[in-house]
């Protein structure tokens, strides 16, 4: 069965200076039956390039970043679209396979920034990727690809995904196998069932606990728009309902505590344009216990892709029906 579920693998690097580098990577993916994704495969759209990009991450298996000696274009935020796609592959819990060059300094000038900033904000990347993260390195194209295989072979056993399977092609064991899995979690979620009402009776003796209307001051970190590759320390002060609305949108399913910052920068964006790099860690925990306290989000510790345990949030029935009244289009009046 394993043989005939095809992965979807996105590729990001910066364009021009890797063209023939992400060429090659994409072509070993399609010998391996399976589908890439890249910024060259993307249609001129009228959408937002980094909203469009993000819906095809959502969609993939696998993400691998190539990083060479260039930062890339950068937006408004002076962030380059690279790091932010891999920011958001971080944070959606998609397996990211990393490749680093290993001597920047010995690349030709063609595939080199020559402005100093970029070479800092480069440098900041390429040390956010290599840290807490193993990652394989590479000086040429050769050495670039034989790396990936190894890594998508070794990944596409070791973390496998859900990937694509024609419909005609499932097999009746799995079927059971699946039904018996979900019989398993059903019956780990019962077992739970008292868990969670120790946690409602801890909440319900909260006095004066923040109401979805009260402002919480998040603080987080941001980056200079006058000195690119620095970070400023910035504060803001948002109410608990857009909070919600802004986390309670990226549970359609369940995940971990990581899209608390993804929602709060919507959040945060959506207030008032404030572009967010990263949520004060202490905030983040705050956010998720209120939520909980709340009764908008439920949290249970399950295992995860790569055979680890991790806490997942998900929606309550009150925080889906907050969401609903929060996020539903309404009428226009007539005056």
């Amino acid at each position: 069965m394993s043989s005939q579920k095809k992965y979807q693998v996105f590729v990001s690097s910066t364009f021009v200076d890797l063209k023939e580098e992400r060429q090659a990577v994409i072509r070993h993916i399609l010998d391996m039956k399976h589908i890439p994704a890249g910024m060259e495969l993307f249609p001129a759209a009228d959408v937002d390039q980094l909203d469009y990009i993000k819906k095809i991450i959502d969609e993939c298996d696998y993400y691998v970043l190539i990083l060479g000696g260039r930062y890339g274009s950068m937006d408004e935020g002076g962030v380059s679209y690279t790091e932010r796609e891999y920011d958001y592959a971080v944070q959606t819990g998609t397996v990211v396979l990393a490749f680093v060059h290993d001597d920047v300094d010995g690349l030709a000038v063609r595939k080199s920034e020559a402005n100093h900033a970029a070479r800092l904000a480069l440098a900041a990347f390429r040390e956010k990727v290599m840290t807490g993260r193993l990652v394989r390195g590479w000086r040429d194209q050769q050495s670039l690809e034989l790396a990936v295989l190894k890594a998508l072979m070794h990944a596409f056993s070791d973390f496998p995904r859900t990937g694509w399977i024609r419909g005609d092609a499932i097999a009746s064991q799995e079927t059971i196998e699946q039904s018996n899995r979900l019989l398993e979690e059903n019956a780990a979620l019962k077992r739970k069932i008292g868990e969670s009402a120790t946690t409602a009776q801890i909440v319900s003796k909260i006095e004066d606990l923040a109401g979805l209307d009260d402002d919480f001051e998040i603080r987080y970190k941001c980056r200079s728009l006058r000195r690119p590759g620095t970070f400023l320390d910035a504060t803001k002060k948002i109410s608990w309902r857009k909070i919600f609305l802004g986390v309670g949108a990226q549970l359609d399913l369940a995940r971990t505590d990581a899209v608390i910052s993804i929602g709060v920068r919507m959040a945060l964006k959506d207030l008032d344009g404030s572009s967010v790099y990263s949520i004060d860690e202490t905030d983040k925990i705050r956010i998720k216990i209120q939520l909980e306290a709340l009764g908008l989000i439920a949290t249970k510790v399950s295992k995860t892709l790569e055979g680890k345990y991790a806490e997942f949030m998900s929606l309550t029935s009150l925080g889906r029906t907050v969401l609903i009244e929060g996020l539903a289009v309404r009428k226009l009046t007539k005056d």
